[in-house]
């Protein structure tokens, strides 16, 4: 970060403002009650001179000298004025509208007035959005929105993933992720956004506001509108750093317990197996052996994390400009797995009389150092995260020579694992990815109030990966080394044309219309090379001709879509509202007999606040009915799936040793497959009391999911096992709140209160012709031939339902085992699983629903306490009724391979009757034998002191006119979490979010973190 330095101190001496013949005008903007109005913006009427009120509502501008100069004053939530500038000091009082009510909304293809909206539309609280830094744009929606669930599902740096549920899990087989809009372009990827460019954040939630969408808004629409120029010229600047560590480590065994328990684990293997093995380690070595290493702690670091951004604003009223400089820098809290990257945002807008041309764009770009931290590790594949926790405490990172010890031991009764240090630390895995974005728009006002729009955009990734495993690493042993190379290429472009007609008649009638047509094409190849054998080292994987070529792999798929809209929005008398949508979506993606597909929506609200028996009710100052109906598509289906595929095969032909490489048909063609299709009703209330100061929203809403995209079984005298079909059909119900308030306003103290609060009930309605589906992935690691899932799909029951076994116990005696009559080999210390079936034996008969996936409710809560310069801000979040998969446990504790364990299970295993019946005999692997059983699925409920930031408004503003804002603050992030959950982190999910059906499951997942960050931020 230092570098940044030296370029920023030429940025600011370049910032001088350039001298003519001008007044300098101060003065102070207030609300009616006397408190500062920070933020507020003053700019002169017709003139470029512009300024931001610091936070005590002072400012000071340069106007230029006119016979009658004037400055335009606005904030939001209050009127905008005007007034003469004088050279005496002013004092400047704004009127508050009805608070935040004449807040502007971004919707589908427009804007309009909060008041003004009929369907469920949240927005992100920016007000804050300052005082709380986030590294990533994703997580300024965590626990901000009713029904809104955000699940920071893998930590990693610069593959941070983050699901995010929009009323609910709405497919099986597609995905439930919500369509992504920036500056108007739609399928944005918002990764790579930098949050100190972000002006707003919008979330349409029901069928009434996504219906604009079509087949992309079953699963909601985040629409994020980033920073444009103002007029005047301004400069901010924000700087952090700090460090960021893990908040939690397995209490593995050390040295001297792991030789404990390797006797005691071939003591009791000789006796089951009436042998008579000696231990690798005499009780006397044990003694001797101490701590020894901690493999977390070798693999594990305090890592530093920097972050700079600068914005630039200016311009005349006639032509305005953004630019925004953003570099971040995260070590990673596992060694090697180091994260940079760099974005240049710049936005601008031209007003040429009746035509405002404006320009979106960025550039990021972002290398990522990835250990393998992977879902499948272990064996022969490794885990950085995971062999650290596995590997034996008695061997030491290095030996005698200096050189790292190369395998686990001592085999066979420790399974072998390479050396997680050796592995991080010469190891290569490097990502790269360079994203250019570029939206463009020409708006032409025909007549009054008729404005002509069309719309160009490109959204262009080149990533790739390069890899390289040395030759003297274990996991080399068995290919020589490798090394590979892959690239990917993402291409996007979009056409929007639009024309919208928004006038009002007589103060009685008001009408916004919009129409138009898009099109918009997507284009993805790859290429992917590898080689093992490595005849050196040296060229790591520049140079794949040093080793034995591996079968090149390579691929192209590209899909379009074409569709047609219309929306009108009719306003009675300010009260009574009406919206009514309609989209046509053609889909290169469906059959054949169903290219298109039509998405109409309703929506009425009644404003009841303006009617005169409730004007009577002074308490009252917002009330608002609303409900709508409407139905929405989901195309995210992937491409092809309903034409005939093929697949390489390679064979022998005529005896040649040179195999024959030929297709075949992999699956039967469905030219009548279309999109999902899901009708949603919303009925909602918004609540206004004593001018806005406390404020409610709250919603019921129902979604159906029907034509549900379904493998159905059928004969496999067809040659196949299934086929994909529109089959099936899902529900999501509930209840969400937020509440706002304004607990003390005086002009030195402040405290507000955000909460929101969300249920959903999900349950599976239909399945077509199939009884029931198992879904759900197991770790390949764990289960490397399972022919069974963790979960199951059954009528009635919410998709993310555990599948397994119910633990009921240990076995305790020869005896009891004999007396239950059950005809499973256990022996004493095994697990007791139920036999549900009553025929004494434990099999797939005797499996059940062991738990649920999905949270019962889900909340957040921010408080921000303001005492003279001070500000507390502290946000907290969390879930409940949630179940969690952790099948780190069959490792370690009991029922697997023969690594490290927990240090409990030395004292707290049985060891004989009545000596546990929770946690079975150390030699014992039936757990593992069974699958899925309800002893690994563990509560995922917790609460999180999420973020807690304290800043302080330095005076300089008050003592020179160059800084017009100016704060420190300090800042922990992920402060504190109550859970009973025994893993790292209970916000978790190995898999990604494009595995719709593999949810809360825990297997080595890159673990959460504590931040601690130091900051300043300036403005000019």
């Amino acid at each position: 970060m230092p570098k940044l330095f030296f370029p920023l101190l030429l940025l600011l001496c370049a910032y001088v403002p350039l001298q003519a013949q001008t007044i300098k005008v101060t003065g102070t903007v207030v609300s009616a009650t006397g408190h500062p109005v920070s933020g507020a913006t003053i700019h002169q009427k017709g003139g470029s001179a512009g300024a931001i009120a610091a936070d005590d509502g002072s400012f000071s501008i340069d106007v230029r000298r006119t016979k009658n100069p004037i400055l335009i004053v606005t904030a939001i939530g209050y009127e905008s004025t005007e007034i003469k500038a004088e050279e005496t000091p002013l004092k400047i009082v704004l009127k508050e509208t009805s608070k935040g009510l004449e807040d502007v909304v971004v919707v589908g293809y427009g804007t309009t007035r909060k008041k003004d909206l009929t369907g469920a539309v949240a927005s992100v609280p920016m007000r804050d959005a300052d005082k709380v830094p986030v590294i990533g744009t994703d997580q300024m929606l965590e626990g901000q929105v009713p029904g809104v669930q955000v699940t920071q599902s893998q930590s990693q740096p610069g593959g941070t993933v983050f699901s995010i549920r929009i009323r609910g899990t709405n497919s099986i087989n597609s995905s439930s992720e919500p369509l992504y809009v920036v500056d108007g372009f739609a399928g944005a990827d918002i990764t790579t956004i930098n949050p100190s460019d972000v002006q707003s954040i919008d979330i349409l939630k029901d069928a009434s506001a996504t219906a604009i969408y079509g087949s992309r808004g079953a699963n909601g629409v985040v629409i994020i509108t980033t920073r444009r120029g103002r007029v005047g010229r301004s400069l901010t600047i924000e700087a952090y750093t700090g460090e960021q560590q893990v908040t939690k480590e397995y209490k593995m065994m050390n040295a001297q317990q792991y030789g404990n328990f390797l006797i005691t684990l071939q003591t009791q293997q000789n006796q089951l197996n009436n042998t008579n093995i000696p231990p690798p380690y005499t009780q006397a070595q044990v003694n001797a052996m101490g701590a020894g290493t901690n493999w977390q702690n070798q693999i594990f670091r305090v890592a530093p994390v920097s972050n700079m951004s600068v914005g630039l604003s200016g311009g005349t009223e006639d032509s305005k400009y953004y630019l925004g400089l953003n570099y971040f820098d995260q070590q990673g809290i596992i060694i090697g797995s180091d994260y940079k990257r760099g974005i240049v945002h710049f936005n601008l807008d031209q007003y040429m009389g009746k035509v405002h041309v404006a320009v979106s764009s960025q550039a990021s770009y972002g290398y990522q150092d990835a250990p393998t931290v992977n879902t499948s590790g272990g064996g022969t594949t490794p885990s950085v995260l995971w062999d650290a926790v596995r590997f034996s405490p008695i061997l030491p990172v290095r030996d005698s020579t200096g050189a790292y010890t190369y395998v686990n031991g001592p085999g066979p009764i420790v399974s072998p694992i390479g050396n997680p240090v050796a592995y991080a630390n010469e190891a290569q895995d490097g990502n790269y990815g360079l994203r250019a974005f570029t939206n463009v728009f020409a708006d032409y006002e025909l007549l009054r109030g008729l404005h002509l729009r069309s719309t160009f955009g490109v959204d262009y990734l080149n990533g790739g990966e390069r890899k390289f495993v040395p030759t003297d690493l274990y996991v080399a042993a068995a290919n020589g080394g490798s090394a590979s190379q892959s690239s990917t290429q993402n291409y996007t472009w979009l056409n929007e044309n639009t024309i919208t007609y928004d006038r009002e008649f007589n103060r009685i009638h008001a009408i916004n219309v919009v129409g138009g047509f898009t099109f918009q094409h997507w284009y993805q190849k790859s290429f992917s090379e590898g080689i093992t054998n490595l005849s050196t080292n040296a060229e790591g994987s520049n140079n794949l001709g040093v080793g034995t070529p591996g079968t090149p792999a390579s691929s192209y798929q590209d899909n379009v879509l074409s569709s047609y809209f219309g929306r009108l929005n009719y306003r009675l008398m300010d009260k009574y509202l009406f919206t009514f949508t309609m989209r046509a979506d053609g889909s290169s993606r469906f059959g054949a007999n169903n290219k298109w597909g039509y998405f109409p929506s309703g929506a009425f609200a009644w404003r009841l606040s303006e009617e005169p028996f409730i004007r009577r009710i002074k308490k009252i100052s917002d009330l608002k009915l609303r409900t709508s109906y409407g139905v929405t598509g989901n195309q995210e289906i992937g491409d092809y799936q309903s034409l005939s595929a093929y697949s390489n095969n390679a064979y022998s032909l005529g005896g040649t040793p040179t195999p024959v490489v030929g297709i075949s048909p992999s699956n039967i063609p469905n030219p009548s497959l279309s999109w999902e299709s899901t009708a949603a009703f919303d009925a909602g209330l918004d609540l206004g009391l004593w001018n806005n100061r406390v404020t409610f929203t709250g919603d019921f809403y129902y979604k159906k999911t029907s034509n549900l995209l379904l493998n159905v079984s059928i004969p496999q005298t067809s040659g196949y096992s299934s086929i994909l079909e529109n089959s099936g059909a899902v529900q999501n119900e509930g209840f969400e709140f937020g509440i706002n308030s304004r607990n003390i306003e005086t002009h030195k103290v402040k405290w507000s209160t955000y909460l929101n609060f969300s249920t959903n009930r999900n349950k599976v309605l239909s399945l077509g012709s199939n009884q029931q589906i198992y879904a759900g992935d197991l770790s390949s690691s764990i289960f490397p031939s399972a022919t069974f899932k963790s979960g199951i799909l059954l009528v009635g029951k919410p998709i993310g339902s555990f599948y397994g076994y119910v633990f009921n116990g240990i076995w305790q005696t020869s005896q009891q085992i004999a007396e239950s009559g059950t005809k499973q080999a256990v022996q004493p210390g095994d697990p007791i699983y139920k036999d549900l079936n009553g025929d004494s034996l434990i099999n797939g008969s005797d499996r059940t629903i062991i738990g649920h996936a999905l949270p019962k409710f889900t909340y957040g809560m921010t408080n921000t306490i303001t005492y003279g310069r001070f500000t507390l801000n502290v946000f907290i979040q969390g879930v409940y009724g949630n179940n969690i998969f952790d099948e780190n446990l069959y490792e370690v504790q009991n029922g697997s391979n023969n690594f490290n364990r927990l240090a409990y299970i030395g004292t707290e295993s049985w060891t004989g009757p009545g000596t546990s019946n929770t946690l079975p005999r150390v030699s014992s692997v039936l757990r593992r034998s069974m699958g899925v059983t309800s002893d690994v699925i563990k509560n995922g409920s917790y609460l999180r002191f999420k973020t807690v930031t304290l800043s302080y408004e330095l005076p300089l503003p008050k003592m020179t006119a160059v800084f017009k804002s100016a704060s420190v603050y300090a800042t922990v992030q992920n402060l504190a979490t109550i859970t009973s959950y025994p893993g790292y982190d209970p916000e978790v999910n190995s898999f990604p979010t494009s595995n719709a059906l593999s949810l809360g499951t825990d297997y080595n997942a890159y673990p959460n973190y504590r931040t601690y960050l130091v900051g300043v931020r300036f403005g000019f």
